[in-house]
């Protein structure tokens, strides 16, 4: 199904926001995706398509850590929202389509709406190391 670049970027947005709340609570993903489904069922979202990608990162959290691990940060000392971010990139680079310098782009967006300023440098870094490896 194709989805438009506005409808893409809020989706992001809203499966970081679900990502950073199974993170932090440790809560399942279907319980997560009632929640966020009910909060945006009136919007312009494609609920299939986030509801993937929670389950994705969900049951592929452990190659996702393991793929940080290989760039040498250490993902425990990452703040649990760029942690989040972090998931949403490499959940893409993995198991996605979308080209690279999109993901990084994305990435670097959501951390300065929702991380701190300098968070984007760390997170670029973090993902272009991986994606030279």
């Amino acid at each position: 199904m194709k989805v438009n670049f506005k409808e893409a970027k809020k989706l992001r947005e809203i499966l970081v926001q679900a990502v950073y709340q199974f993170l932090f609570n440790n809560q399942n993903t279907s319980e997560i995706y009632d929640q966020f489904a009910k909060e945006h069922q009136n919007k312009k979202i494609n609920l299939e398509i986030l509801n993937s990608k929670l389950k994705s990162i969900e049951l592929n959290s452990q190659k996702i850590n393991q793929a940080i691990d290989k760039t040498d940060f250490d993902i425990s000392k990452i703040d649990l929202i760029d942690k989040a971010i972090l998931y949403v990139a490499f959940e893409e680079i993995i198991f996605g389509e979308l080209d690279h310098p999109v993901i990084i782009d994305e990435a670097i967006r959501l951390s300065k709406k929702f991380s701190n300023p300098d968070s984007f440098k760390f997170l670029n870094a973090i993902i272009d190391k991986y994606i030279k490896l």
